[in-house]
């Protein structure tokens, strides 16, 4: 079930593939972030929808964190909550 809501919301967005790491912005880093990878996936946050764009290095650490902190509810959100699109 999983796999067909993501090729569904893969179809229903528009993703373009060279985008840069949203993270590539912050001057000291975010963790796991590597600066000069590029975009890899998009966050899909449970609350918020589509968020950011973030390298591999960066989704890897998100996915191994366990809790992420979303800045626009401002509230945290189990890692298994999030939806991470392959670009």
């Amino acid at each position: 079930m999983e796999t067909l809501l993501d090729q569904e919301l893969d179809s229903l967005l528009d993703f373009d593939s060279d985008l840069a790491c949203e993270g590539s912005h912050h001057g000291r880093g975010l963790s796991g972030h590597h600066p000069t990878a590029p975009g890899a996936y998009m966050v899909i946050s449970p609350c918020c929808g589509p968020k950011v764009v973030q390298c591999s290095p960066r989704v890897i650490a998100m996915q191994h964190s366990g809790v992420l902190y979303c800045g626009a509810c401002r509230s945290e959100h189990l890692t298994v909550e999030y939806t991470f699109i392959p670009l």
